[in-house]
């Protein structure tokens, strides 16, 4: 599918760390879809409604719950697994539970991310390793920067710090322990992801479907902020992509930028909420101050020119088929269709570059 070679996913060992969150859970959609054999390791749900339990994800791969930062547990996983491919998903990933909680949200993704590099290094058999981490990462010069990778990192709340940490934890891994026998990795820092599935809390998709479905205005708090959105799909292929050149030895090591396409304008907060009203035409929202979360940045937009260059990879879908394909999910499933069908259905449409 596009530039995802099936040949070569189709039977492959694939261990995933978080999969029963939202990237996570459709991940391994994604990889049963190109035929890929799906070991998934992660945390128990923290409840529903999730897209692990509506569409079934536990069903389509080998289900393993576990701490990632227990590191007798996690190495009998992979080395059970016997891995050719990891991609570590496993973080806290919401912004207001790491300020509320920094000592877990350090823990989570910084000790989580060394145990798992570490349980790849003693198991040995994975060829490739991409761990995932955030637009966040860099450290904020303001309005109007594009960050690209050689920018330095840094982050001012403690999930960006978290993630510019575990970036450092992937690089000494790389450099003294992995890359030495021939595991080769990378880091993927992917913007504000948008996609069907996605319950979690202090989220824009999710606010706005939780009060839309219950007949209410949402309330958006910073209307005016910029993110790189983009679609699920989009970032989960560039994952895919990354992990498969990184196999074939096409792709360098070291972290990889995956967000809009060049050619894709700034967008807002209050942009998104308007051509989600295009999918729910009697949605309302009530625009905010902006002023109640300042350790936020309002501009925040990454350079995605590597994966191009060296990946040949650029999203498929813009912010506009983005955005509307992500709710067209929560229509069609609220109106009573099967998630995983509904997942399906969309995947073999991004297929094909459509988007309705």
């Amino acid at each position: 599918m596009g530039l995802l070679d099936e040949e070569f996913w189709a039977g492959k060992r694939v261990f995933v760390t978080g999969h029963t969150g939202f990237k996570g859970s459709w991940l391994v959609v994604l990889l049963d879809h190109l035929g890929a054999e799906t070991t998934g390791y992660s945390l128990p749900t923290l409840g529903d409604p999730s897209l692990l339990s509506a569409a079934g994800v536990r069903d389509i791969c080998r289900d393993l719950r576990g701490d990632v930062r227990d590191l007798p547990a996690l190495c009998r996983a992979v080395e059970d697994a016997q891995p050719q491919i990891v991609v570590h998903l496993a973080a806290q990933a919401i912004v207001t539970r790491g300020f509320a909680d920094p000592c877990g949200t350090l823990s989570h993704n910084v000790l989580g991310t060394a145990v798992l590099l570490e349980a790849v290094r003693r198991c040995g058999s994975a060829t490739a390793v991409v761990v995932a981490t955030t637009d966040k990462v860099y450290r904020n010069r303001g309005l109007g920067n594009d960050y690209g990778e050689a920018d330095p990192l840094g982050g001012n709340e403690p999930y960006g710090v978290s993630k510019a940490c575990a970036e450092l934890v992937t690089e000494c891994y790389r450099d003294s322990y992995l890359r030495p026998v021939g595991i080769r990795v990378a880091s993927a820092r992917a913007g504000n992801v948008v996609g069907g599935g996605d319950w979690g809390e202090s989220r824009l998709v999710p606010d706005i479907v939780r009060a839309w479905h219950a007949g209410k205005p949402v309330f958006v708090r910073n209307p005016r902020h910029v993110r790189p959105w983009q679609y699920v799909l989009d970032v989960l292929t560039g994952y895919l992509t990354l992990a498969e050149r990184l196999c074939q030895g096409q792709a360098p090591e070291g972290p990889y930028n995956f967000g809009p396409r060049a050619d894709d304008t700034a967008v807002d907060v209050a942009s998104v909420v308007a051509l989600a009203q295009t999918v729910y035409p009697q949605g309302r929202a009530i625009l905010g101050s902006g002023e109640d979360t300042s350790y936020e940045s309002a501009w925040l937009r990454i350079d995605a020119s590597k994966a191009r260059r060296e990946l040949g990879f650029t999203n498929r879908f813009g912010i506009d088929d983005a955005i509307r394909e992500t709710f067209r999910w929560y229509r069609l499933v609220h109106e009573g269709q099967e998630p995983l069908t509904v997942c399906r259905d969309m995947i073999r449409a991004y297929e094909k570059g459509e988007a309705a």
